[in-house]
């Protein structure tokens, strides 16, 4: 049955419809709310970009996702081209049962905050502190499985003092402290010291001492 859409009078042989209004229309409507610009936040320090699950570094994926969170709405994004300035952004969205396509050039505005992990990190934020104490060969042989373990995971040595007897390793994340103890079966001694509060919870960091004989 031939159509005619009720906002522009354009008829179903000239146009593909979508319920009872053609395509063009719908891409128009749907098009008043995208943006003609996004700000995106980019870390002065590690040049990672902001998405929204956080801090990571920039692609195509990652500046969809940091685009799409400044976009809001339904929108699925995908980048074709982007240079810092500009971006070719191509929009996907479902509109009844069927799936609208559109294409659009946006201006890319730049804020270049300090992410939350570089700034601990030049803060000297930490965590937990590793003491490792005992035989020279036996203590460098466990801060090597330390420093290995930590270069794998998404946290950071803010400090390390060598001891003539050993090391304290200060580090981030106690959670990845926990996890090499759990890792590696060992039994160091523990204890805890109060360094804030944080909406009415108190915070601890976590203390190790392994000695090695």
């Amino acid at each position: 049955m031939l159509k005619y859409c009720p906002t522009c009078n354009r008829s179903s042989d000239d146009v593909h419809f979508i319920g009872e209004f053609c395509e063009i229309c719908i891409k128009e409507k749907l098009a008043k709310g995208l943006p003609s610009n996004v700000t995106l936040e980019v870390c002065k320090s590690c040049g990672r970009i902001r998405t929204r699950d956080g801090y990571a570094s920039p692609n195509k994926e990652s500046i969809a996702d940091a685009i799409s969170a400044g976009v809001g709405g339904k929108w699925k994004i995908s980048i074709k081209e982007f240079d810092w300035k500009r971006a070719d952004v191509v929009f996907k969205q479902e509109y009844g049962d069927e799936r609208v396509k559109m294409e659009k050039e946006i201006e890319v505005k730049v804020k270049k905050p300090m992410c939350i992990d570089c700034y601990r990190q030049t803060s000297g934020y930490y965590e937990a502190i590793f003491q490792i104490r005992g035989p020279e060969s036996k203590v460098e042989n466990i801060m090597a499985k330390l420093m290995k373990f930590i270069s794998t995971r998404n946290t950071f040595t803010s400090r390390v003092d060598e001891l003539e007897n050993g090391y304290d390793i200060y580090l981030s994340d106690k959670k990845v402290a926990n996890a090499f103890v759990e890792y590696y079966e060992l039994k160091p001694g523990r204890s805890y010291s109060l360094y804030g509060v944080k909406n009415g919870k108190e915070l601890y960091r976590n203390i190790y001492i392994l000695r090695l004989e």
